[in-house]
């Protein structure tokens, strides 16, 4: 079987995969018109990995039709070559995202239905399943000096970890799962990202903290945080760290 993976526009940080990127495989094949259930092991296919070398994917073990039997390929980004669960599969998110974290912890599920041979090259496209949070640093009409290069951005109160259903494609947060503190990824000044579990905040709790210049603004709000959906906040800092002024903005699905 030959695989072409594609993305609803970018993947977590850059402009498609890139060298060193891997994504696991499973195949189901078809019974009397009906795909078989996913199964951690027993599947035509099961967790086999593509990789990519920059130019072209090569999948291992690889995946061989047989005959014109018909299969439904599910596949997920990042490969984990232990995944010990189809339907309960327990993913945590990078605590430090400042580097490959970010990229790591975009977890991304496609699912391509009813294929067979005479249809040739197999189509995935990728989704991301998890919620990202854009926060952007404004300088406040009383803010002394620039705003710092080189500020840290943290998200606080969030529970780190979620389960996923790689049949389905359906995830939620864990409910046995810790919250934990998440370092954002920063792509310019005064600009930062972070990917979170899909999770409702209904209570005003500390969410984001901003340190600069040695100074500490802190962040409450409620907030939720939804699946495939990136949001976007953007803090006006002050001279006085226990003003910051906060403007959420409308999320966008299937983010670029």
């Amino acid at each position: 079987m030959h695989f072409v993976p594609a993305l609803p526009g970018t993947k977590a940080t850059d402009s498609a995969f890139e060298k060193g990127d891997a994504f696991g495989i499973y195949a189901v094949e078809y019974v009397d018109g009906i795909p078989a259930p996913l199964q951690i092991s027993g599947n035509w296919a099961n967790n086999a990995e593509a990789s990519f070398d920059g130019s072209k994917w090569t999948v291992t073990p690889p995946i061989w039709w047989k005959d014109e039997a018909v299969f439904d390929i599910l596949a997920y980004y990042p490969f984990n070559p232990q995944l010990n669960s189809v339907d309960d599969y327990i993913f945590e998110v990078k605590s430090d995202q400042r580097q490959g974290g970010f990229t790591l912890s975009d977890f991304m599920w496609a699912k391509a239905k009813g294929v067979h041979q005479s249809q040739g090259d197999i189509a995935l496209q990728f989704k991301h399943k998890l919620s990202r949070l854009d926060i952007n640093l404004v300088k406040g009409d009383d803010y002394e000096g620039d705003l710092p290069s080189t500020a840290e951005v943290r998200i606080m109160n969030t529970t780190t970890s979620a389960t996923i259903d790689l049949e389905r494609g359906e995830i939620e947060k864990n409910p046995y799962g810790t919250t934990g503190t998440i370092i954002a990824h920063q792509w310019g000044d005064g600009h930062y990202s972070a990917i979170l579990v899909p999770q409702k905040i209904l209570s005003s709790v500390p969410l984001v903290e901003i340190i600069a210049n040695n100074v500490s603004y802190l962040v409450s709000t409620r907030f939720i945080f939804e699946s495939g959906v990136r949001h976007t906040m953007n803090i006006t800092l002050t001279s006085n760290p226990d003003k910051v002024i906060i403007n959420i903005g409308g999320g966008i699905n299937d983010w670029n």
